[in-house]
């Protein structure tokens, strides 16, 4: 397994579940402009064009929802299984910098000031404790 990988890949899912959430909040902007069109309007028959519109929108907002639900129940999967893994380091600093790094995606820098290191030792801790975590769950990192 690679672990640098494995943990990388919680942010891609964080990232790509932000990404949806931002497209439902366009078309939902989208779709109160539509609708305060319609209301606005007198009855015409244009009237049904401006409502394929908003059902459009609708079920795109449906749609990214459900791509919501799956890929925040892989985020809850894949957390849980990171966790598990970060809780077999012996190291606590290695554990929080990990922790802080990879679920919660902060910088080096920011890891540093929240714990006093310096980022110079924020590196060092990060980089000991992936390997000790590709050591206990696949190849070593220096092979």
């Amino acid at each position: 397994m690679d672990v640098k990988k494995l943990l990388a890949s919680h942010k891609e899912i964080d990232d790509r579940i932000n990404l949806y959430l931002e497209e439902i909040a366009q078309l939902r902007a989208l779709a109160e402009k539509c609708t305060l069109r319609i209301s606005g309007e007198p009855f015409s028959g244009a009237k049904g064009l401006h409502s394929d519109k908003v059902g459009q929108n609708a079920a795109k907002i449906a749609d990214l929802e459900i791509r919501i639900d799956a890929e925040i129940d892989k985020l809850v999967d894949l957390k849980e299984q990171i966790m598990d893994m970060v809780s077999q380091l012996k190291d606590p600093t290695e554990r929080a910098v990990i922790e802080r790094r990879y679920i919660l995606h902060e910088t080096t820098e920011t890891v540093a000031d929240k714990t006093g290191y310096t980022p110079r030792h924020i590196r060092r801790v990060l980089n000991s404790a992936l390997q000790h975590l590709e050591e206990l769950y696949g190849d070593p990192v220096c092979a």
